[in-house]
């Protein structure tokens, strides 16, 4: 088990005997990707299926720690990955707080090497992502059909509601501004706690106790700390959103797939994803009374109607 400084949490979102840290470098991106793993019994094969957790946006693995020991419960295997910028893994820029991109398909490589070099054995793999990291399992399912064999998503990331008619403004400024490429988006900044009111009533998360897991590990670990977006994570992030919008795209994904939306939303664009989920051939798709952004750091009564769906969908295919 690893060891590390422990927020003021109740045991339930602490690490489990099982957790285990690695790393590995993706020799097509030179990305130094850290991940984090428990297994449901002595060897990976043991397992019913693999669940790898694809976070959002500045998230990170600890923040998953309840969802951990429920797939552990239930004797699945449980990965999940640090996106390059966040998490643990690498910055590429001087100021290590900027979340910035250096585009979506280096995502989608770092993703495909865990798949074929981390997870090798022959169980089931069914991918979780929330938000930024749905979208990028979505692109993932696009690209690499065949290797995924199941996929539930919460208010992924299909449309970004404030920014949906800004693309042409950011790719003129990137081209004829190159010196912005990692500058901060307007009024953007490093790390602070008060970004994140962690109390219930900001935009994430109406559970009082789940909210505030976030900010927690980030003040005890502080390399987990992420500040705002950059000017080219915009840039890439809408470019990616319009690739994954294409009907030709879209028809390739011929999995189970399961999306909850939250009707509370106020960062991805619930509009957006129920227009794309019509064009899949096999998806159920909800919207969640009451939830906001994170459904995974929802209420109980919020968050039990996702994790039973997905649950049952990653039953039916292990």
């Amino acid at each position: 088990m690893v060891r590390s400084t422990y927020p003021e949490l109740p045991e339930q979102f602490l690490l489990p005997k099982e957790w285990q840290r690695d790393a590995f470098i993706n020799p097509d991106t030179s990305h130094h990707i850290h991940y984090n793993y428990a297994l449901a019994g002595r060897k990976p094969e043991s397992a019913k299926a693999n669940i790898l957790i694809l976070p959002g946006l500045s998230e990170f693995g600890e923040k998953y720690i309840e969802f951990t020991r429920e797939c552990l419960a239930k004797k699945y295997n449980f990965y999940i990955i640090d996106w390059a910028y966040q998490g643990r893994s690498s910055r590429y820029i001087p100021n290590a707080h900027k979340r910035h991109s250096n585009g979506y398909k280096t995502d989608i490589s770092d993703l495909h090497y865990m798949t074929q070099n981390v997870i090798t054995n022959e169980k089931p793999i069914i991918i979780m992502g929330h938000s930024m990291g749905a979208h990028i399992g979505l692109r993932y399912l696009q690209e690499f059909p065949g290797v995924i064999d199941a996929a539930g998503f919460a208010a992924p990331m299909v449309g970004i509601k404030d920014l949906k008619y800004t693309k042409s403004a950011v790719e003129w400024f990137l081209k004829n501004l190159p010196s912005i490429h990692t500058c901060y988006i307007p009024g953007g900044k490093d790390w602070y706690a008060q970004a994140r009111s962690s109390d219930g009533k900001d935009i994430f998360s109406s559970d009082p106790l789940r909210d505030k897991i976030h900010n927690a590990w980030c003040m005890s670990v502080p390399e987990l700390q992420i500040g705002n977006i950059t000017i080219r994570w915009v840039f890439e992030s809408l470019k990616s959103c319009k690739l994954l919008n294409e009907k030709f795209n879209i028809s390739k994904i011929k999995i189970p797939v399961f999306i909850a939306t939250a009707e509370h939303e106020k960062l991805v664009d619930n509009k957006e994803t129920e227009k794309f989920a019509k064009q899949l051939s096999d998806v159920e798709i909800i919207e969640l009374p009451n939830a906001k952004h994170e459904i995974l750091m929802e209420t109980d009564e919020i968050r039990s109607i996702f994790t039973k769906k997905f649950f049952d969908l990653v039953k039916k295919v292990s």
